[in-house]
């Protein structure tokens, strides 16, 4: 196999993740602090916890409905679930990626036809690559990439199977190609879309009829031509820790510390019947040693804590609901390295502002599940 290895320093990279936090704070004016006697409760419990921190070993799969007013405009209405197992806190590093071992899983996943293409990942030689790699076998894998893309966006597209091999032996056979690469996690599969030449054809035309779109008329795209019996998946995975999924910007990270927090775990991968035509990994990290340091998670009790912590010394002229709460690791970057990490639960929490719908208002905060310090 013949590839080209290239090793970049992607600072841009680090500025924009940087610079591509979620919605900017509302405006607040500070106020004295919150009188919890004056909240008011109505807590729909299906199975009920008393204590602020738990043991999930102690009780498991609980669940709770809360709804209930915390302060004026502040609010949490959404169901709680507890994680099933015991969680654990683990320190580990950003992947460093060995060459003749990317190599090999390529070549494996492509079975020995076309893997001819280009090479850009994080050797460790530089802190800034995020744990980062990219492989592309030519340079249409790109703008096969945009077509599966903006076809997922419209609904152009769909999850069947396709004739060369099924949606469920793809996804195995990729996430074999990710374990070869010997990252820490669990990857898996959530985004699924299957195009053939046709598919191809048919987004390409919307495309160039889209006015949004037509900056990629003079990048090429309005020329591609595609293969009689091309077909491609496009699978995105996420990574599982305990599983439990480890953060990937979605929601966006609103950013509001002085300094780089993490960086999301992705990947990415274009998959034909010509073997890999693209995949891009960021934010993997080395595996880490099992139940390094057992984790104690906030309830219940905490979580409203934390919330009311966040927003005890504003004064809320917006409305604010909380509607979604759910748990992720977060591979929280250590203050003087950009490299090594501590994988944490943290508590995500979607909140509505003054009824707009979570979409669209924006507003999530995280807090470490543990201590429930906002990490935001």
């Amino acid at each position: 196999m013949v590839m080209k290895k290239t090793v970049i320093v992607s600072m841009s990279m680090l500025v924009f993740l940087t610079l591509s936090g979620g919605c900017a704070n509302t405006s607040q004016e500070e106020v004295l602090s919150i009188d919890y006697g004056s909240t008011e409760a109505d807590t729909q419990t299906v199975e009920t916890q008393d204590e602020t921190n738990m043991n999930v070993g102690d009780e498991q799969d609980a669940t709770v409905f809360v709804d209930e007013k915390l302060d004026e405009n502040l609010f949490i209405s959404a169901e709680l679930k507890m994680p099933e197992n015991n969680l654990y806190e683990y320190v580990t590093q950003l992947k460093s990626f060995d060459y003749d071992i990317v190599q090999e899983a390529i070549s494996t996943i492509s079975t020995g036809q076309n893997t001819e293409g280009t090479l850009v990942f994080d050797d460790g030689s530089d802190e800034f690559t995020g744990g980062s790699l990219t492989y592309q076998r030519n340079d249409m894998a790109t703008h096969l990439d945009t077509y599966c893309s903006y076809a997922g966006e419209m609904g152009l597209t769909d999850d069947r199977d396709l004739s060369f091999m099924s949606k469920e032996e793809a996804i195995a056979g990729l996430q074999s190609f990710i374990e070869m690469l010997g990252v820490g996690g669990e990857p898996e599969a959530f985004d699924v879309a299957a195009m053939n030449q046709s598919d191809f054809e048919n987004v390409k035309k919307a495309i160039m009829e889209d006015s949004d779109y037509q900056f990629l008329s003079a990048k090429g795209y309005g020329s591609d031509t595609f293969q009689e019996d091309l077909e491609v998946y496009r699978i995105i995975f996420r990574m599982n820790v305990n599983g439990i999924p480890v953060y990937r910007n979605e929601p966006n990270l609103r950013q509001t510390s002085e300094r780089f927090l993490a960086y999301p775990a992705t990947v990415t991968a274009l998959l034909s019947n010509n073997g890999i035509e693209m995949i891009t990994m960021m934010g993997m990290f080395e595996p880490y040693e099992e139940h390094q340091k057992e984790a104690v998670i906030i309830g219940e009790d905490g979580i409203k804590e934390a919330i009311m912590k966040k927003f005890g010394n504003v004064i809320l002229t917006s409305e604010f609901r909380a509607k979604n709460i759910w748990m992720e690791y977060f591979p929280l970057l250590r203050e003087d390295s950009f490299t090594e990490m501590e994988l944490i639960p943290v508590w995500c929490v979607d909140f509505e502002v003054d009824g707009q719908s979570v979409e669209d208002s924006g507003y999530s905060i995280r807090f470490n599940a543990v201590t429930g310090e906002e990490i935001s």
